[in-house]
């Protein structure tokens, strides 16, 4: 008989002291303390991120009796936390842009081998699946790579956090309280990463948050797609919304290329602002009234 192991209350004070306050804390002094140790900062940001997610996911699941996950939602922590842990390679020096696109897509494969379910109703099946996740992935982690480049790394590290904590908003809004709460983890690390940017602002450090950004958002915003109850079908509106900060694109091309950093800041705003609006109200506009058969997603089950 199926156990359902005893979680903490859906955004209750525990929550926000484990799950949001440690986690953003734990990235901002990690990536702050560490850029003043140590003369390279390449992996810092990632570092901080890696150690703020895995302590907020931990932290989370504290007295439970499984540790190892038992669905595949349950992996996007650690994939989170396996993807900080190669982005700053992805940056290194020497490598060519070919060796970089196989990394890329090395990681997004074995996310994709995780993430993506078995379910023998799953449309498209699940190799169709795996081989488009897996592409969108490494697209998506190298694009951010891209405009992290090319733009103000402040600007990129707020708009990869507020990407993930619009995604978490309409995760918990449109799919499952629960799960917009284990997402919001995720968010509160990358915002403690873009609190500690602001202060030491790194172009390479952002740049190897690329990665784990593109992991985790697009792992929380897949998982959550399709988990809603059959017969449902999946919510891609939720599928689109990690793409906001590819918009900065637009910021480092054409006339804007050559306008005052203020301006290129504002507009930069603007244009991930307005995407996450709309992607959000076609999202919130989508979703069908359905019960939350997955309040306790998160939680690990015991037989």
């Amino acid at each position: 008989m199926e156990q359902v192991l005893p979680v903490p209350a859906v955004f209750s004070s525990e929550f926000l002291l484990k799950g949001v306050a440690a986690p953003f804390l734990t990235a901002f002094a990690t990536i702050l303390l560490s850029s003043r140790l140590f003369s390279g900062r390449r992996g810092m940001a990632a570092a901080g991120f890696a150690i703020a997610q895995a302590l907020g996911a931990g932290w989370l699941l504290w007295g439970q009796d499984v540790w190892l996950p038992s669905r595949n939602l349950h992996w996007v922590p650690w994939c989170a936390v396996g993807g900080a842990l190669l982005g700053p390679v992805l940056v290194a020096g020497g490598l060519a842009r070919f060796e970089r696109w196989l990394l890329a897509a090395f990681a997004a494969l074995a996310t994709a081998a995780l993430l993506v379910p078995t379910w023998p109703d799953l449309w498209p099946s699940r190799t169709v699946s795996m081989m488009s996740f897996t592409a969108a992935l490494t697209v998506l982690a190298r694009g951010v790579d891209g405009v992290g480049r090319r733009n103000p790394p402040r600007l990129v590290s707020l708009s990869m956090a507020a990407t993930a904590l619009v995604a978490a908003m309409l995760i918990a809004a449109c799919v499952s309280l629960k799960l917009g709460e284990s997402a919001l983890v995720t968010a509160a690390a990358l915002a403690g990463s873009a609190a500690a940017v602001l202060i030491r602002p790194d172009e390479t450090a952002v740049r190897g948050l690329a990665l784990p950004y593109a992991l985790a958002v697009g792992g929380w915003c897949y998982v959550c797609a399709i988990e809603l109850p059959s017969p449902t079908p999946p919510l891609v509106a939720l599928l689109f919304v990690p793409l906001a900060p590819l918009m900065l694109a637009l910021v480092a091309a054409g006339p804007l290329a050559n306008r005052s950093l203020t301006t290129r800041w504002i507009a930069g705003l603007l244009l991930v602002a307005g995407y996450l609006v709309g992607v959000g109200a076609w999202a919130w506009t989508s979703t069908e009234t359905s019960d939350d058969e997955y309040g306790y997603s998160m939680s690990y089950n015991a037989d």
